[in-house]
């Protein structure tokens, strides 16, 4: 296992889990019939996300069975995400379902973040299924990012945003904005999953439905 692990490492960088061992699990809780009671209702993923000390010490174990990035096992380095988001309806607590995604680099889990919103926002409004929307984040990411973002950036910025590429541009992928506070400081925001397309363009940290 180790050695296949350290392999997608060398290759990806992590952005991508093993699959073997990470292959991804949902939450039989949440149906394409009962989305907007679930996923779709602002706040919902607060109440089953898993608590904190569940996921730290399941990243620790995980980073030292082969997941860590160069060797680095410090925790803050890495987000444990789940593989298919809580907002897609992934499992909470399932080790199939979480892995230590690191944060650096331009396809890193401030990026997948993207990816997650979008598909959210696709599913809610009806444009595509719950299943989809989990088939598409559970087989790779980055392959949903470039079909229903676009795509993907070669650079991420110093304060974690990310970059849209352009030559000497330090704008994010808001194409108007670096960050909420400028776009709120003229008079744009609060944007709301399903309602606003600027929502995918930046992290809902909280995933509560609402960013800037």
């Amino acid at each position: 296992m180790f050695l296949i692990v350290k392999v997608l490492v060398l290759i990806l960088g992590a952005v991508l889990p093993n699959h073997s061992v990470t292959p991804g699990a949902i939450n039989p809780k949440v149906t394409q019939s009962n989305i907007h009671r679930t996923i779709c209702v602002s706040g919902y993923t607060a109440t089953i996300r898993p608590t904190s000390s569940y996921t730290t010490g399941l990243k620790k174990k995980q980073l030292a069975s082969g997941y860590a990035v160069n060797g680095d096992l410090k925790t803050s380095d890495y987000e444990e995400d789940h593989l298919i988001s809580l907002e897609l309806g992934g499992a909470p607590s399932d080790p199939k379902n979480l892995w230590p995604e690191p944060y650096a680099g331009s396809q890193g889990a401030r990026v997948k973040d993207q990816v997650e919103n979008k598909l959210h926002s696709l599913v809610c409004s009806g444009n595509i299924t719950l299943k989809t929307a989990q088939t598409a984040i559970d087989l790779n990411w980055l392959q949903a990012y470039n079909k229903y973002v676009g795509p993907l950036s070669t650079t991420v910025s110093s304060s974690g945003g990310v970059s849209n590429g352009g030559s000497g541009s330090s704008a994010q992928l808001d194409p108007r904005f670096a960050t909420c506070k400028a776009a709120n400081a003229a008079g744009y925001g609060p944007y709301f999953s399903g309602t606003n397309p600027e929502y995918s363009w930046y992290r809902d940290a909280n995933h509560d439905g609402k960013v800037c």
